[in-house]
């Protein structure tokens, strides 16, 4: 935390294969990371007084509060509902496309499980680079859906230029 300098932290066993990265972050985030919730602290100002409301609390305050008892904190629901709310913003688009797609062996990945307009303009982004480029492709979608595909059939050194080349442009 950046002013009691404590550590805020979740076990998160990496996954074997990078298909898998993002979808396992997203369950140990959402099963094991906990936030602080400002309504439980707003509840509990009828009991300790005005001093105990969120908005009241000092930053060193807040950041102790990551410690208070799970029942303080922000549900699972609520976490999935704050990731779903940020995928929904205009500006993640540039940030999928820059960040959100990964080489593979078989081409391209992008995780699309909520397919927002963000999501779907990354994705439009990116088939419309390799058409200017004449790379021939196909999609699909990983069997859990979470992946959209690109399948390029290249090698995955070319799958990692080609995303450095459209990043840069």
């Amino acid at each position: 935390m950046p002013i009691t300098n404590r550590k805020i932290y979740f076990k998160w066993v990496t996954p074997k294969t990078d298909e898998k990265m993002l979808k396992s972050f997203i369950t140990a985030f959402t099963t094991r990371y906990k936030e602080p919730n400002p309504r439980a602290y707003d509840w509990s100002a009828r009991t300790y007084g005005e001093k105990a409301k969120w908005e009241n609390k000092t930053e060193e305050e807040r950041e102790f509060a990551y410690y208070h008892h799970s029942s303080n904190m922000y549900s699972k629901k609520e976490l999935l509902e704050q990731i779903e709310a940020n995928f929904g913003k205009e500006d993640i688009a540039n940030g999928l496309i820059r960040y959100g797609f990964y080489p593979t062996e078989y081409g391209v990945g992008i995780f699309c499980f909520w397919a927002t307009d963000a999501v779907k303009k990354a994705i439009n982004t990116m088939a419309e680079y390799l058409k200017n480029k004449s790379i021939p492709y196909s999609n699909e979608f990983s069997d859990a859906r979470w992946v959209f595909r690109f399948k390029l059939g290249i090698s995955k050194e070319a799958h990692t230029n080609i995303l450095n080349q459209l990043t840069n442009n």
